[in-house]
């Protein structure tokens, strides 16, 4: 980047920030993003609300402050290349291979973007100052052309030369749309910066590949300015990509193979992010055909590749979902954030249930509970997690199952994509309707304060619960007087009998045909809905005779007792924040004596109370669990590498012809998935 004129240099007050910020062109209303009065997405059914409007509580208060506290603000200390000041004017960088230049410039761009939401959500103003420095950099030294970003990319050239600005413009637009400004910019500042860079920049977006992905940036500048140039740039961009689709690592997605019932031949993460686009141009166009085509393409996804964690079978590239399948920590940042875009164009709420279902399961059960390692790669069936116990096809006996602050080393996405997760939960937990609504659309407790009704009423909403390990939802209204609105309350999918209640007394409220309860009435000050969601328990069958358990939107695991070690890598983890290699202490080689008529009889649900204080943690301390019979599996052992004994593998599911189980019986304890590190999930079946 070129040395231009400083503005982040310079001390400017908070009140003039906020004096400035009140001069954009986007207007915040009460928590609603607004363009001159008018929604920024005309055709979407549910819109985002800005982030800062929704402040989480409960557990999922304490596992932000617990991401904040480690690696969420700690990253760039401990390990390369978030080390690095990419984005802040470092350019010395040798690529590991030719056309990868990019590399680093990605990594710390996914972490910039988490960092900083996760700081609006936490109106943590130490965070928020830390992950913008970038931010501010980037912005106070565009080009006199407006070109944001390294020098070195600046001229188009054959590889992802746009694709790390697509990433690390979105921590961009969470500033500019926050309900409280970001030191040293402003939402006109920034969304200024972004329409002259993309409308003066020469690269294509249509190709390479990834560059496309900046239609979600192009278009979100587009509904903040109403430049049409933008909206042009976008559909064209789109248009060329699609006869370029079908390159082998990041193709598949053109028009002719989009719509085939077929399994998925793509990169996961790339996949994700590009399927998104077409939901996203509908948002702005209203034009079906977009709509058309993001669905499905996202159908392939559910129809072939999902794993029971709630993320499809991804191990860099989709595959098949067998017990040994993964997943990596990048697709479930990338793939709940698509399906959010895929609900507020659809309004249905089947795609919030699908985020609910990633974001309970896969994405704690690849996070130690310290928030201080992750996994890459993360699966079902992990009996151990060592620095060379990786089983996945393509990097076989690697450390990408490990439990580091980097995972994958010089890979590296995951270590700041994983910050992305939930802080995105958070934000759009809450969605604004079409009718002047409000709906919850993710659950868990927390409260927002918006503007509601024809006359956008203020009023905040607490949501008080313990869910997902909890059936009831409370929602107490505060409000100055009166306010008539509809409120939309999502109905998951396993849930057969809901029930509603207001101010203690049954009501019942329209039902309607994309998932949810509306409830329309003129709510009163300190009126309390309380939502039962009675949940049930499950039984899943997934290929080679595996079975899984759920109860409601969690799955059980049992939990395997855990012997860990450290390991400092150089430039990669410190003392402080290790390397972790888990290996298995108890027995794990169980089948599942299940009935043979009623698969669940005589599986026991469980609940306690959920501890105080230091304990207070569901994912460390699980307050429910599931009882079910099982018998030991004879010679179903960890499987051994030929040439080096010593080096052990998660093993698949026994053949049952050669691996008998044994004759006692035991009643084992499972837990919620992702309270566990080391873990059985997918079981082989016994008669009862």
């Amino acid at each position: 980047m070129r040395n231009g004129n400083v503005m982040a240099e310079t001390e400017v007050s908070r009140r003039e920030f906020v004096r400035l910020a009140m001069m954009s062109s986007a207007v915040l209303m009460s928590g609603v993003l607004t363009l001159e009065g008018q929604q920024l997405t005309p055709h979407a059914q549910l819109r985002e609300l800005a982030p800062g409007t929704i402040r989480p509580e409960g557990w999922l208060r304490g596992m932000l402050e617990k991401q904040a506290a480690h690696l969420g603000s700690k990253l760039p200390q401990v390990s390369s290349p978030f080390t690095g000041a990419y984005w802040a004017g470092d350019e010395a960088y040798t690529p590991r291979k030719p056309g990868q230049e990019w590399w680093p410039w990605e990594q710390k761009g996914y972490w910039i973007d988490g960092a900083t939401r996760l700081a609006l959500v936490l109106d943590d103003e130490q965070l928020l100052e830390q992950a913008t420095q970038a931010l501010q950099y980037t912005l106070s030294h565009a080009d006199a052309d407006g070109y944001l970003g390294p020098q070195k990319f600046k001229e188009p050239k054959a590889d992802y030369h746009r694709w790390p600005q697509s990433i690390v413009f979105r921590g961009f637009t969470a500033c500019a749309d926050a309900t409280s400004p970001s030191a040293g910019m402003t939402s006109a500042s920034i969304v200024e910066a972004l329409r002259k860079h993309y409308l003066n920049d020469a690269a294509s977006y249509g190709s390479p590949e990834r560059n496309v992905i900046n239609i979600e940036t192009i278009l979100w500048c587009y509904g903040r300015t109403g430049d049409k140039r933008l909206l042009t740039l976008a559909e064209n961009a789109w248009t060329e990509f699609l006869p370029k689709a079908g390159d082998p690592e990041f193709g598949d997605i053109s028009a002719e193979r989009v719509y085939a019932d077929t399994p998925i031949k793509s990169h996961g993460v790339t996949y994700a992010e590009t399927v998104k686009l077409p939901a996203i141009l509908y948002l702005y166009t209203g034009k079906e055909e977009y709509l058309k085509f993001a669905e499905a393409a996202e159908r392939r996804i559910f129809d072939h590749h999902m794993l029971i964690s709630g993320i499809p079978s991804t191990s860099e590239h989709y595959r098949t979902t067998t017990s040994l399948d993964l997943h990596e920590t990048c697709d479930i940042a990338d793939h709940t954030w698509s399906w959010g875009y895929q609900l507020m164009a659809t309004g249905d709420a089947v795609w919030a249930d699908r985020i609910e279902r990633a974001c309970f399961n896969a994405a704690p059960g690849a996070i130690r509970k310290d928030w201080k390692g992750l996994q890459y790669f993360s699966g079902p069936n992990q009996f151990l997690a060592t620095l060379n116990s990786d089983h996945h096809p393509e990097g076989h006996g690697g450390a990408m199952m490990a439990y580091q602050p980097n995972p994958g080393k010089k890979t590296a996405c995951c270590g700041g994509n994983v910050h992305r997760i939930f802080p995105n939960y958070a934000i759009r937990m809450w969605m604004q309707t079409g009718d002047d609504g409000l709906a919850a659309v993710l659950y868990g407790a927390s409260k927002v304060k918006t503007a509601v009704g024809k006359e956008r009423e203020p009023i905040e909403i607490e949501q008080m619960t313990n869910y997902p390990f909890e059936e009831q939802i409370h929602f107490k209204i505060g409000a100055s007087r009166a306010v008539t609105f509809p409120l939309y309350l999502r109905i998951p999918g396993w849930c057969r009998a809901p029930k509603l209640t207001v101010n203690g007394k049954p009501m019942v409220a329209q039902r309607t045909a994309k998932g949810f309860l509306v409830v329309r009435r003129a709510f009163k000050p300190g009126d309390t809905l309380t939502l039962t969601l009675p949940m049930e328990t499950a039984v899943s069958h997934w290929p080679q005779g595996g079975v899984g358990l759920e109860h409601g939107p969690l799955v059980y695991s049992l939990p395997i007792q855990t012997n860990w070690s450290q390991v400092v890598e150089e430039n990669y983890s410190t003392a402080e924040y290790p390397s972790w290699e888990a290996r298995p202490v108890s027995a794990w080689n169980y089948g599942l004596a299940l009935d043979g008529t009623q698969e669940t009889k005589g599986v026991d649900f469980t609940a306690k109370s959920q501890p105080a204080g230091d304990n207070a943690d569901p994912w460390e301390n699980p307050p429910t669990a599931l009882q079910v019979s099982a018998r030991k599996i004879d010679g179903w052992k960890l499987r051994s590498n030929p040439q080096h004994p010593e080096q052990k593998f998660t093993s698949a599911l026994p053949d049952l012809s050669t691996n008998k189980a044994g004759s006692t019986t035991e009643r084992l304890t499972l837990v919620p998935y992702g309270s566990t590190e080391l873990r059985v999930t997918i079981f082989p079946t016994l008669k009862a």
